[in-house]
C-alpha cells in the first residue's frame, strides 16, 4: 500500500506532472519565440557593432583566420557556426563593442582626472614678450686638475715616491 503522505499518489501526482509539462511547454515557446525574434533582427547586432567600433568585427574575423591556419577543422565548424547561429555571433560582436566603447571612456575620464582637461585654446598676447632677462652669472669654472703621468715600471718600483706606494703606507 502506497504511504498516504507521498506527493506522487492518486490525482495530485497527476496534477504536479500536468502542471510541471504545461510549464516545459510554455517555458520552450518563449525560448523558440525569443529565438525566431533574434533570427529576425540579428542583422542590426551586426551593423551596430560595425557603427560602434569596427575594430571588433575584424578582429573577430582575425580569429576564425587564425583558427583556420592552426586547424582548418576547427576553423570550418567555428566559421559555420557562426554564420549559423549569426544572431548570437551578432550579439556577442555588439557586446563586446560596447565593452570596449565604455572602457575607452573610462580610460579618458580617468586620463583626465590624473592629467587634466586639454585646453581647446590659448590666447596668446599680440605684444611681444620682454626677453631682456638678466641671467645670473654662475661663478668661472675651476681649472681642470692636471692628469697624471704614467711612468715607467722600473721607476715605480725604484721611486718611494710613487702615489701608489703611498696607498699602502
Amino acid at each position: 500500500m502506497a504511504n498516504s503522505r507521498s506527493p506522487f499518489n492518486g490525482i495530485n501526482g497527476i496534477i504536479g506532472l500536468v502542471v510541471g509539462l504545461v510549464v516545459l511547454y510554455v517555458l520552450i515557446n518563449l525560448i523558440g519565440w525569443v529565438i525566431w525574434l533574434l533570427y529576425k533582427v540579428g542583422i542590426i547586432f551586426f551593423i551596430a557593432s560595425l557603427v560602434i567600433d569596427s575594430s571588433v568585427f575584424t578582429g573577430f574575423g582575425n580569429s576564425i583566420k587564425t583558427l583556420f591556419k592552426r586547424n582548418w577543422v576547427t576553423g570550418l565548424v567555428a566559421a559555420l557556426a557562426s554564420v549559423a547561429l549569426y544572431p548570437f555571433t551578432g550579439l556577442y560582436l555588439l557586446g563586446t563593442a560596447l565593452f570596449r566603447k565604455k572602457l575607452k571612456e573610462k580610460v579618458a575620464e580617468a586620463d583626465a582626472r590624473k592629467n587634466g582637461q586639454w585646453a581647446d585654446f590659448e590666447e596668446i598676447p599680440r605684444e611681444p614678450t620682454d626677453i631682456d632677462v638678466d641671467y645670473e652669472e654662475l661663478p668661472p669654472l675651476p681649472p681642470p686638475p692636471e692628469p697624471l703621468r704614467r711612468t715607467d715600471s722600473k721607476d715605480t718600483k725604484d721611486s718611494k715616491d710613487s702615489k701608489y706606494d703611498d696607498l699602502f703606507e
